[in-house]
């Protein structure tokens, strides 16, 4: 794998070899699944076997080993897990919507004046989660915390898919040699020590705010009581890093789709004016009755998948599926990437065609991964992308930007792979649809509830400090 990009070469192997391919690591054994049943098999109905996670130590150091996402599965990761999924279950993100109602109404009222699109997406997906998180609302797309958040992500994801930090995993054996041929060790203290500084002092914030938040919330709860500051700090921060990077890469990446396939564009507005027409916004009750939207979200995910691994899992036990041995402590890839690609379930696989979807109303994807490590904010991460990508479609003509007066190209294909995937930065243009509608943003952005406290009130209407 050292020649090529992992996800090119394991689609390769499995074009070559099937649905299960096997390979090592140095001396670690991995498997590679490349196939939506194989997967269900194995995660969900082996899941007791199936789920936990691989000894990522880099990226485990440079979480004080309480990252959820990267956690081996035992009792520390369950009293994490009974902290956060009270709060996320699809019934409690209901709550959520009056949250993302205004922070939505913000952004289309930002795109009105700004051509600086990505900064105001990314304000959108940080201020939901840190509202929600700690009771801090980031108010201007100038505020520091998404790049903040960005940075802080950067280096755990880099040593999960980097062979040189996977190469100081497999071989412990390097952390004698001398200080100055291991720098992963600097690297892992000085990470740890600012995502540390970095969700304690939100901890802080939150507990002492008149505005009611996760950290509040969790608090009053066994599992969250229980917990250390730190182990608090850590299980609601890794829903913001985690939930901040899901919502702004699939936006990023639904923004690139629209402006490549403006046909898909005119069929979503031609859906929203039918359903929502040009005298209101679309509200969060309106996305059951967008069939085609939902179909463009999840053809996205699909046509270039956020989390082209998911993340590994592990065998906790010797296992036996199809004749094959699996050893404990193998390596188990839910390979999102070769099973979104594979040709007999997804005709013209890298054509992005969100009609399939109604087409083929039997079509599924596991974008959020899968069993017991599916991630817990998937409900959230829905609920937030819907209603931004509703009223965008509905406000705005998306599509390319010009510069001296010549089209800004964009390359479909120019993405940042590592156990995620984001779409490398480019540029577009947000044109508001029409003077009307120009008029209704201006209007329910300058009569809307912006106060933390009274939001949060709403959402949870029985809590108070």
């Amino acid at each position: 794998m050292l020649n090529g990009r992992p996800v090119d070469i394991l689609q390769q192997w499995h074009q070559r070899y099937g649905p299960i391919v096997s390979f090592r690591f140095g001396q670690q054994l991995a498997i590679s699944v490349g196939s939506l049943d194989i997967a269900h098999d194995l995660f969900n109905k082996r899941g007791a076997i199936h789920n936990s996670r691989p000894r990522f130590s880099i990226a485990t150091e440079m979480t004080s080993g309480l990252n959820t996402a990267v956690m081996p599965y035992g009792k520390q990761w369950q009293n994490q897990h009974r902290i956060v999924s009270p709060m996320l279950d699809s019934s409690t993100v209901g709550k959520y919507h009056v949250l993302e109602d205004m922070e939505s109404k913000q952004t289309l009222s930002e795109l009105l004046h700004t051509s600086n699109w990505e900064d105001t997406l990314s304000r959108y997906a940080g201020s939901v989660l840190m509202t929600l998180g700690y009771g801090i609302r980031l108010e201007n797309s100038s505020n520091k915390i998404p790049a903040r958040i960005m940075e802080l992500n950067a280096k755990p994801f880099e040593a999960i898919g980097n062979t040189y930090y996977q190469l100081a995993a497999l071989f412990p054996s390097l952390d004698r040699l001398p200080s100055f041929l291991t720098p992963w060790k600097w690297d892992c203290a000085s990470v740890e020590k600012q995502t540390t500084e970095f969700h304690m002092e939100h901890l802080e914030f939150a507990k002492s705010t008149s505005s009611w938040n996760w950290i509040q919330e969790a608090l009053q709860s066994k599992a969250g009581s229980q917990a250390s500051p730190k182990e608090l700090a850590y299980a609601i921060g890794t829903l913001e890093q985690a939930g901040f990077e899901a919502i702004f890469t699939v936006l990023r990446l639904l923004v690139k789709a629209l402006v490549l396939h403006p046909h898909c564009l005119k069929e979503a507005q031609r859906e929203l004016d039918q359903v929502v027409g040009p005298g209101r916004m679309p509200s969060n009750k309106d996305i059951p009755n967008l069939p085609y939207l939902r179909a463009m979200i999840n053809e996205a995910m699909r046509w270039q998948s956020p989390a082209p691994f998911a993340l590994p899992h592990a065998t906790t036990e010797n296992d036996e599926y199809m004749g094959y041995h699996i050893p404990k402590g193998t390596i188990v890839i839910p390979n999102n990437w070769t099973i979104s690609f594979d040709p007999e379930i997804f005709p013209d696989p890298y054509d992005f065609r969100p009609e399939r979807w109604i087409q083929n109303l039997s079509l599924e994807h596991r974008p959020f991964g899968f069993g017991r490590r599916v991630c817990p904010g998937q409900h959230l991460a829905w609920s937030s992308i819907s209603i931004i990508m509703a009223r965008l479609v509905w406000a705005y003509d998306i599509s390319y930007a010009y510069k001296d007066g010549k089209r800004v190209e964009i390359d479909p294909w120019d993405i940042k792979i590592l156990f995620t995937a984001s779409s490398m930065p480019f540029d577009a243009s947000f044109k508001v649809r029409s003077a009307e509608t120009q008029e209704l943003i201006e209007r329910e952005w300058e009569n809307a509830c912006k106060d933390t406290a009274q939001i949060s009130g709403q959402i949870w209407p029985n809590r108070g400090m």
